[in-house]
């Protein structure tokens, strides 16, 4: 769905929609980090990413680790990788926010706000105001960074896909990136 439909649409549609987004960009931004992890310990098999650890933390933890002790990685791949995971992890606590909280309309403006249900009892969290756009750039975010995990990979693999590695990019709504170097 193009944005400008999405933005037509009532706000608790586009929460769904947005909401989904953020689920799925999820999704496949883990599936390119295990495709990383498998690619630093040189496996090709397509079943190697399968193996990796279930959860997204743990399997950034693994990265860093296999880039840190590897004699074979140079030193402009190894800077890329780190910086990759890195994004990943900030970007998957944001999402944590999104997925764990209660995005609602916010009872003070026109925002949303995602309000915490864990924690201390006798002490209410405060809400984090977001809005449309900054949930549009979440996703946007997480493509940019989906594509950087899936081009350090195939660098690694084939010493080649050095835009996606080393590049600039800018994830699209369609889930598209933008390369420039």
């Amino acid at each position: 769905m193009n944005l400008d439909t999405l933005r037509n649409l009532p706000q608790d549609d586009q929460r769904v929609f947005l909401l989904g987004r953020v689920a799925a960009e999820t999704t496949e931004t883990d599936a390119a980090l295990r495709f990383l992890w498998a690619a630093l310990q040189e496996r090709r098999n397509v079943g190697a990413s399968l193996e990796a650890p279930d959860y997204f933390s743990t399997t950034v933890k693994e990265c860093r680790k296999f880039v840190r002790d590897s004699t074979t990685i140079s030193a402009d791949d190894a800077t890329a990788i780190r910086g990759a995971l890195r994004v990943a992890s900030e970007l998957y606590t944001r999402r944590n926010r999104y997925v764990h909280d209660l995005l609602r309309e916010s009872l003070l403006s026109s925002e949303w706000e995602l309000v915490r249900l864990t924690g201390e009892v006798d002490i209410e969290p405060e809400p984090e105001l977001v809005s449309f756009d900054s949930t549009v750039e979440l996703v946007r975010d997480f493509v940019a960074v989906k594509f950087r995990l899936r081009g350090c990979a195939m660098h690694l693999l084939t010493g080649t896909w050095e835009g996606l590695a080393f590049g600039q990019l800018e994830g699209r709504w369609d889930g598209s990136v933008d390369i420039s170097r």
